[in-house]
């Protein structure tokens, strides 16, 4: 009898843990796919350089910022 409630329960939660959890993300989250990469976020962790739906002004910081990872440029 105990061996079949121990057989009973390993198997739920062998079940239990075979179950996917839901990656889709919330309503809430403020991050869109389908928006252009220039509308951006509209939250505090920003470039003060970049306003957030100026196309323009994404694509300057882009460039700054590859132009700061270029060891070329780091060295001459």
């Amino acid at each position: 009898m105990m061996k079949t409630l121990m057989v009973i329960a390993l198997s739920a939660g062998l079940l239990a843990a075979c179950g996917e959890i839901d990656q889709t993300k919330s309503a809430q989250s403020a991050n869109r796919d389908d928006a252009a990469p220039w509308q951006g976020a509209k939250n505090a962790f920003v470039a003060s350089s970049w306003a957030p739906g100026d196309k323009t002004s994404w694509e300057n910081q882009l460039r700054a910022r590859s132009m700061g990872q270029n060891e070329y440029n780091k060295i001459n």
